[in-house]
């Protein structure tokens, strides 16, 4: 009797896509992989029906791979974070544009003419 692997949600939606579309049925060792993969984009935010949208289209008529190839290259395009669910980390603040010629320093640093150089007055300031 086969010793069975613990089932993980990203297994459970892989077989759930192979019993829905037989062509897109895995097993062995591309499941596990590719569910592995499914539990991080799970982990990072993904919803299962948004993994599922992804993963079902429509395979081509004519497979010049593997199903698994296939899965794997469109699990490989999705973003380890959803637009919407970014941790953190990696929403930093956007960094406030710089001039690209130096300001006058005139009126407390609010006269905003450009100048030869940093911490130079512009003529209207100077007088």
């Amino acid at each position: 009797m086969p010793i069975l692997s613990r089932s993980t949600e990203g297994m459970e939606l892989l077989l759930e896509l192979g019993r829905c579309e037989p062509r897109m049925a895995l097993a062995g060792k591309p499941l596990a992989d590719q569910a592995a993969r499914v539990e991080g984009l799970l982990a990072g935010g993904w919803s299962r029906d948004a993994l599922t949208g992804i993963l079902s289209a429509p395979l081509p008529e004519k497979i010049t791979r593997s199903v698994g190839a296939v899965l794997a290259a469109r699990l490989t395009k999705v973003p380890p974070f959803p637009p919407a669910h970014r941790p953190a980390e990696a929403t930093a603040p956007a960094p406030v544009p710089r001039p690209s010629k130096p300001e006058c320093a005139g009126r407390d640093g609010m006269c905003g003419r450009y100048v030869s150089a940093v911490g130079k007055l512009c003529s209207a300031c100077r007088d």
